[in-house]
């Protein structure tokens, strides 16, 4: 991870709720532009972290600095609009419309309501749901997936700085989940947003984080990048809790985009050597054949692009899965259409996973 100054800086923090310490002596740095993830037990102080941070906790004790410009000095009823929040229960205002909710921070900043629709369709296309179909819709006529998006869209309508996100997938069924996870990195790269998420998920921490820290008994055990703290676990309580099959969670920290490589169309030439995949697509561009050679022997396969692709911000994990799946060389990587844009090849992967 590319060093970034702190966006927040917690010094010697601690806070009660009654006789109960959730937060012990906390102290933490928060860099600006990255996605830091706060994982630990039930009870270690994630999301009383959170409420610290947007005022919703007083500290009993410590300072909280907001080093960004865009947030220092403000009041607390200020700061909170400059902070998205997504919870896992969404929270849409259930008597307004996705528009309605999406535009409730933007109206409350007092942005000009000439540009206050296109912000919402803007942000409706960044989570990849469609205005003409969802502007209008209630809160009660949206599936999980689509509810969880909405509140990301809501979430980012002032634009803010700073997004908290508090076990925001948690409700949605595994597959919604990862493919949730896969398009909040896309739209984190693209927005490049501070972004602070709790979850108990060591898979989605994994996955999302650029910086992961590890909490226990209101306290931080171990922060660090996540490849990092893979390699070299601090305790026996680190090491407990990132649980068995190390080497396959690591193939969760690197996403398809920065693996794959160009796929070949045609089955003009055949050659054992070639460690990738030959691919047959339609007019389109969506795959429908793919062929191969694996340990001498010749396999062609049928492509269903929902259930054999991967899509770019897919992890490595995902991507062997599904090469395991067809016992293909290599994996499709498609777009948003469907269209295929490279392959991530399994000997690929076997040099991520050992490097």
């Amino acid at each position: 991870m590319v060093k970034t100054k702190p966006f927040i800086i917690l010094s010697n923090v601690s806070a009660n709720y009654g006789e109960v310490e959730a937060l012990k002596n906390l102290s933490l740095e928060i860099p600006s532009q990255r996605i830091t993830v706060l994982i630990g037990p039930s009870g270690c102080g994630k999301s009383t972290t959170l409420r610290c941070l947007n005022g919703l906790v007083k500290p009993s004790a410590g300072t909280i600095s907001y080093e960004d410009q865009a947030i220092k000095g403000l009041s607390e009823t200020a700061l909170r609009r400059k902070m998205g929040y997504v919870i896992q229960s969404v929270g849409l205002m259930p008597h307004l419309s996705v528009e309605e909710n999406i535009d409730l921070v933007p109206k409350l900043l007092g942005y000009p309501r000439s540009s206050r629709r296109e912000r919402v369709e803007r942000l409706l296309n960044l989570v990849r749901l469609d205005p003409a179909v969802y502007l209008k819709k209630y809160p009660h006529e949206l599936s999980g997936g689509e509810a969880q998006r909405i509140g990301v869209a809501r979430a980012l309508g002032g634009d803010p700085p700073l997004l908290l996100m508090d076990e925001p997938f948690g409700a949605v069924d595994p597959l919604v989940r990862e493919q949730l996870q896969g398009e909040f990195i896309r739209i984190h790269r693209k927005l490049k947003k501070t972004v602070i998420f709790v979850t108990h998920d060591i898979d989605e921490a994994l996955r999302l984080a650029d910086y992961l820290v590890v909490m226990n008994a209101g306290e931080v055990v171990q922060a660090a990048e996540p490849e990092k703290i893979l390699a070299e676990p601090k305790n026996e309580f680190v090491d407990k809790f990132l649980g068995p099959n190390r080497a396959l969670k690591r193939l969760t920290l690197f996403t398809a985009d920065r693996w794959m490589e160009e796929a070949l169309i045609g089955k003009e030439t055949f050659t054992k050597e070639y460690p990738g995949c030959y691919w047959e697509t339609d007019q389109e561009g969506h795959p429908l054949r793919a062929s191969g050679w694996v340990e001498g022997r010749f396999i062609e396969r049928e492509i269903d692009t929902d259930a054999h692709t991967v899509q770019k911000y897919s992890s490595l994990r995902e991507c062997i899965s599904k090469i395991l799946t067809l016992g293909l060389p290599a994996t499709a990587v498609v777009d948003e259409r469907g269209v295929l844009c490279g392959e991530v090849r399994f000997a690929t992967i076997q040099k991520v996973s050992r490097s």
